[in-house]
């Protein structure tokens, strides 16, 4: 399955603390809430139901500014979580590139989810 989410790739942000009167409370930042469900609806369009096995995923990034890796990857794969796979405990292999680009248009990610086969590696005897 590939998804394409076009627009800069954004980075899981750190969970805020708010407060309302004396009560605390943890709130993901919206521009990283909106990220993930740009993702999720592109998901939604390619995955018909979850994978329940495990899985490998691929993604290409590119973008004007830098970032990192595994924050971006961290929102893709919340953003496509129930959607391509059951949970993200599923992602067994991962592989994240990112590439720079000069126009704004061409700023994407560029995802694929698949079924891992597993091979049998023998074991080597003594």
């Amino acid at each position: 399955m590939k998804i394409i989410v076009s627009g800069r790739p954004v980075p899981k942000s750190r969970p805020r603390l708010g407060m309302r009167g004396r009560a605390a409370f943890v709130y993901t930042p919206e521009k990283t809430k909106a990220y993930q469900q740009l993702v999720g609806w592109e998901a939604r369009k390619v995955c018909k139901q979850p994978l329940t096995g495990p899985v490998e995923v691929s993604m290409k990034l590119f973008s004007r500014s830098r970032f990192d890796l595994d924050n971006v990857a961290k929102s893709i794969l919340d953003g496509m979580c129930g959607i391509c796979y059951v949970d993200d405990v599923q992602v067994e292999v991962l592989h994240v590139t990112k590439q720079a680009v000069k126009n704004k248009r061409e700023e994407r990610a560029e995802i694929e989810v698949r079924p891992l086969e597993k091979t049998v590696i023998p074991s080597q005897s003594q």
